[in-house]
């Protein structure tokens, strides 16, 4: 039977070791381009509670939040929701 030797510390902890250093915290606004969706996700307001509180379906949330373009009415009702929630 061959003689293996077991190192004390696992291959590669050096490296990840000098990785902490370069953690840079998600920034919503460098990947979400519709205000509707970066609002809710600055609030930290899932679509789900956000549908709730403002009497409509998670699915409308999702929908206002993948579209081209947001309407002015639709965006201020979605922030006039955050506000009340405490979240803005």
């Amino acid at each position: 039977m061959p003689n293996i030797q077991i190192d004390d510390e696992p291959a590669g902890i050096e490296v990840w070791e000098d990785q902490e250093d370069d953690y840079v915290d998600f920034d919503p606004t460098d990947y979400v381009d519709n205000p509707a969706a970066l609002a809710r996700m600055k609030a930290q307001v899932k679509q789900v509670d956000l549908a709730r509180y403002m009497k409509v379906t998670q699915s409308y949330i999702s929908k206002l939040e993948h579209a081209d373009q947001v309407s002015d009415e639709a965006l201020q009702k979605l922030q006039g929701a955050l506000r009340e929630l405490g979240k803005l």
